[in-house]
């Protein structure tokens, strides 16, 4: 009953990781900020620019708003 069990362990552990390895193999990822990169390089760049540019817009208006407080309270 052991080997019978060993046995059937053996096949499911075999047949499950070459499932998995044709599913891997045929695998391939569709990602859109990938495709912007590759397909439309000006829009990918464009895009980063513009979050980085607002990111650091955010941080400056932020800084300078709290230095105008800052004299405000002195």
């Amino acid at each position: 009953m052991i080997i019978l069990f060993n046995f059937l362990k053996k096949f499911f552990i075999q047949v499950i990781d070459s499932y998995q390895y044709e599913m891997e193999s045929n695998y391939q990822e569709k990602s859109m900020l990938t495709n912007l990169f590759i397909e439309n390089k000006f829009l990918g760049w464009l895009g980063l620019f513009i979050i980085f540019f607002s990111i650091f817009a955010i941080f400056v208006f932020q800084f300078l708003d709290w230095e105008s407080k800052d004299k405000n309270n002195k």
